[in-house]
């Protein structure tokens, strides 16, 4: 009977020594056929020499290849990469990103409330404001003479309120989920509208319900007449600038639209040097000493209106008067019915815009001015 071999036996710290250096032997052993190997095949990628290719003869057989491809384009394979243009392809993971902002062109008015006279009407919503039409007569007197009574006279200007509204509704989904501040945008574009609004009606109302400060109904101070506005000359601008007492316009400017000062701005003089320096530029361009002041509600050049003014030189802040009734006020409506839709049926929202202001012309013979012939 065989003998059975001897145990072995052998403490845990031997144990785990001996299984390391088996490991690493095992290890060793691999990496050397792998380097072997690995040089094999190196080895086999390099052609022998003989089996070298001929540059000459690679740039034959590659004009030889365009050649066959220009004869039969079949052999042209067509690239059909990933794209962001079709869906497909991958345009699905392109998201369309839009801008929290919305670019638009800023429109300048608000003109007349910072031209005129601010009037500030409380309660009343007509507010007559009196002013003088004529003055005290004096003279002078020998010993013992009579003295001549005099007395003054007044006139009245009168400012009457009248409201102007507008309303936008949304939806409250587009209220809620846009990236842009709708709301705050579409106050803007109601604020510049009212603006323009009031200048419409401050410079160039035709009574419903302001008569403006450019009208062919009103008797100006000093009036000089053209047929158009190419008709104005260099003589026509010194008759108004020289045609009212000096003290009427301290601190008063030239007030007319930028077409009619293109008009003016070709006038020459027999140099042939331009009437007005410094033309492009607002805060220097005047004529006469005084400024120019460009209204973009004011007549145009074209305009032909009998007794129409095209030009106006005063001072619009002491002679005009621009009432202040009630601000423009915002309200939020959730509740009503606009154009025949039922806001709360439909979860809708409306913004309502109100102003209430007055205006008048004022003392019109403290403006010098030139007009359409009557």
């Amino acid at each position: 009977m065989a003998e059975k071999p001897e145990l072995l036996e052998m403490k845990r710290e031997e144990l785990e020594g001996f299984s390391v250096e088996l490991i690493e032997k095992a290890e060793k052993k691999f990496d050397e056929k792998l380097d072997t190997k690995f040089d094999e095949f190196k080895e086999s990628l390099v052609p022998e020499k003989e089996e070298l290719i001929d540059p000459a003869e690679a740039m034959g057989k590659a004009i030889q290849y365009q050649y066959a491809l220009k004869k039969n384009p079949t052999l042209l394979k067509t690239l059909d990469p990933q794209d962001i243009t079709t869906a497909a392809d991958g345009g699905t993971l392109v998201p369309t990103i839009t801008r929290p902002e919305i670019v638009r062109l800023m429109e300048e008015y608000g003109q007349a409330r910072s031209s005129f006279r601010q009037i500030p009407m409380g309660k009343a919503n007509v507010l007559t404001l009196p002013g003088k039409l004529t003055g005290a007569t004096i003279a002078r007197v020998n010993e013992g003479s009579q003295i001549a009574d005099t007395k003054v006279t007044l006139t009245t200007y009168t400012l009457t309120g009248s409201k102007v509204a507008a309303i936008v509704a949304f939806t409250n989904e587009l209220m809620s989920d846009n990236i842009v501040d709708m709301g705050g945008y579409v106050n803007e574009l109601l604020a510049e509208a009212f603006a323009q609004e009031e200048d419409e009606q401050m410079f160039a109302g035709t009574g419903s319900p302001h008569t403006g400060l450019f009208n062919a109904s009103s008797t100006y101070g000093n009036q000089e007449f053209v047929a158009n506005a190419e008709g104005i000359t260099y003589d026509k601008l010194v008759n108004c600038a020289v045609g009212l007492k000096g003290w009427y316009l301290k601190g008063a400017d030239w007030k007319m639209h930028r077409s009619v000062y293109g008009s003016i701005m070709k006038i020459k003089d027999d140099n042939g040097n331009p009437i007005v320096h410094n033309p492009g530029d607002p805060v220097r361009q005047s004529l006469f000493g005084y400024p120019i002041k460009l209204i973009e509600t004011a007549p145009t050049s074209t305009n032909t209106t009998a007794s129409m003014p095209l030009i106006i030189l005063g001072n619009t802040n002491k002679n005009s008067f621009f009432g202040l009734k009630h601000e423009m006020s915002f309200f939020f409506l959730d509740q009503a019915t606009v154009d025949s839709v039922n806001l709360a049926e439909y979860d809708m929202v409306g913004v309502r815009v109100t102003k209430r202001d007055a205006y008048s012309v004022g003392i019109v013979g403290g403006y010098s001015v030139i007009k359409i012939n009557a």
